[in-house]
């Protein structure tokens, strides 16, 4: 059981990491995007539009990096309290966890 949870557990870790990145990513694209649009002079109304979308971008990466910090917070307490049991010592999830 414990086994299942540590793999539960570390499989969100990976997920917000990698959600971390791609907003990121995504936020230097979009950034990229506005300053092209910008240099091309184009409409207002879609440099505006852009800049919305950069904005929201921008607010996702806040919650997401707590949700990813509240994680791996968790794991660690998990880890912490079932340190100690020999089978989950030797699995691959808790090395890798560690």
């Amino acid at each position: 059981m414990s086994e299942r949870i540590l793999k539960i557990k570390l499989g969100v870790c990976k997920r917000l990491s990698k959600e971390v990145a791609s907003y990121e990513d995504e936020v230097k694209k979009e950034e990229s995007k506005l300053e092209r649009m910008k240099k091309e002079k184009s409409d207002e109304y879609d440099i505006k539009k852009q800049e919305e979308i950069l904005g929201e971008s921008c607010m996702m990466i806040p919650d997401s990096k707590r949700r990813f910090q509240d994680s791996i917070r968790d794991l660690s307490n998990f880890l912490e309290e079932r340190d100690h049991m020999s089978d989950l010592a030797d699995s691959e999830e808790f090395i890798e966890a560690k």
